[in-house]
């Protein structure tokens, strides 16, 4: 029965030329890099901006990333405990998740501890 369903598939795909496999290694390892985060970081750290790229889950606490072209940029989950975003473009940024606790945010202020998805800043006294 299975070997006469894959001829069947195999028949209609070379009869109507419609695609049922795709074989196409380029877009393949394009997605591939797409979504790869340590390789992200690199470029992130190397030339401060990633605009639009797949960062998820990534460990930049600490990191210097000021004046960092972030926008469009998947940062769910991303952790930047006492990072520094001061001038950061985050425009469009996805941040549910992301754990800014003690960051410093893209105007300069302190987030407190617990800000996780947004920047919760110190209320004036």
């Amino acid at each position: 029965m299975f070997r006469r369903t894959f001829i069947f598939i195999l028949a209609i795909y070379f009869i109507s030329g419609i695609q049922i496999f795709a074989f196409d290694r380029s877009s393949r390892l394009y997605a591939l890099n797409e979504f790869n985060v340590k390789k992200n970081v690199a470029v992130l750290l190397r030339v401060n901006k990633c605009k639009g790229c797949y960062l998820a889950n990534a460990k930049l606490s600490g990191m210097d990333l000021s004046y960092a072209d972030l926008r469009n940029a998947n940062l769910i989950g991303v952790t930047f405990i006492r990072a520094t975003l001061v001038g950061a473009n985050l425009r469009g940024a996805k941040l549910a998740g992301a754990n800014f606790s003690g960051a410093q945010w893209v105007d300069g202020s302190i987030c407190l501890v617990g800000s996780v998805g947004r920047c919760i800043k110190r209320q004036a006294e």
